[in-house]
């Protein structure tokens, strides 16, 4: 029996890396609202650097969580719209994903999902565009979730491919070898290492101390610190670390 989120509350929420100059975040909630008049937005971000799926992935993965359950996830990094890369639907734990099969939901999918493909699903925006699918295709698919609680009309079942090529950490002996993935607003270095407490780091030669917050550090100097979303952190305390070096991998001594 499909449930309407009337009665069962949830939400929509957006990431993308759209930007806040053009119209296209506020054209996709249109076509939302167009069908779902009371339907909640909840904007994540849309500063996604441009193209950037690995970011994109990190900062869904981080966040999706804290969110109600039934919540519907549209992610809309997509430098291959209009391509072979499959729109898709999924089901995974209690939530709902929309958006291109690109790597994007990666990070998110620790075990198999359920997904269909949305390629052709019934209530696409015609005529349809070949660079805008986050308004033709996922969202109308989002606001159509949102009314029948349910994936399953909007296309036929897929396996889901992963593509996104995240760099692991190397363990030898007492050293951590790392990268670093992005950088944040403030100029912090998020790593794929997820959180312990080393001695130091060294990253470009130089030793980095281990602080527990950004302010124990002294002004204007770098330190590594376990950041909120659970990964390690390189940052400079009222500063960039992003500014600091340009080196992307380190080395972590525990």
């Amino acid at each position: 029996m499909l449930k309407n989120c009337a009665i069962l509350y949830c939400m929509i929420a957006m990431i993308t890396d759209f930007g806040t100059d053009d119209p296209y975040v506020g054209i996709v909630k249109g076509v939302i609202l167009s069908v779902e008049k009371n339907v909640e937005i909840v904007d994540i971000t849309h500063n996604i650097d441009s193209y950037d799926i690995l970011k994109g992935a990190f900062y869904l993965a981080c966040s999706y969580r804290y969110f109600p359950k039934e919540t519907i996830f549209v992610g809309v990094i997509d430098p291959g719209v209009g391509s072979s890369r499959v729109p898709i639907a999924c089901k995974y734990e209690d939530y709902f994903f929309v958006g291109p099969m690109n790597g994007l939901f990666d990070m998110v999918f620790e075990s198999a999902p359920f997904c269909v493909d949305i390629s052709n699903h019934p209530y696409i925006l015609k005529p349809t565009s070949n660079t805008f699918h986050g308004r033709d295709i996922f969202a109308p698919a989002c606001a159509y979730i949102h009314k029948l609680k349910s994936i399953d009309f909007l296309g036929p079942k897929i396996s889901y491919r992963y593509s996104l090529d995240i760099p692991k950490p190397a363990i030898k002996e007492d050293v951590i070898e790392g990268a670093i993935l992005f950088y944040d607003k403030f100029g912090n270095a998020i790593t794929n290492i997820k959180c312990v407490k080393p001695k130091y780091a060294v990253i470009d030669g130089q030793k980095i101390e281990y602080f527990e917050y950004f302010a124990e550090a002294p002004k204007n100097s770098p330190g590594i610190t376990c950041g909120s979303f659970g990964y390690l952190e390189f940052f400079v305390n009222r500063g960039s670390f992003k500014d600091f070096t340009n080196a992307k991998s380190f080395k972590l001594v525990i």
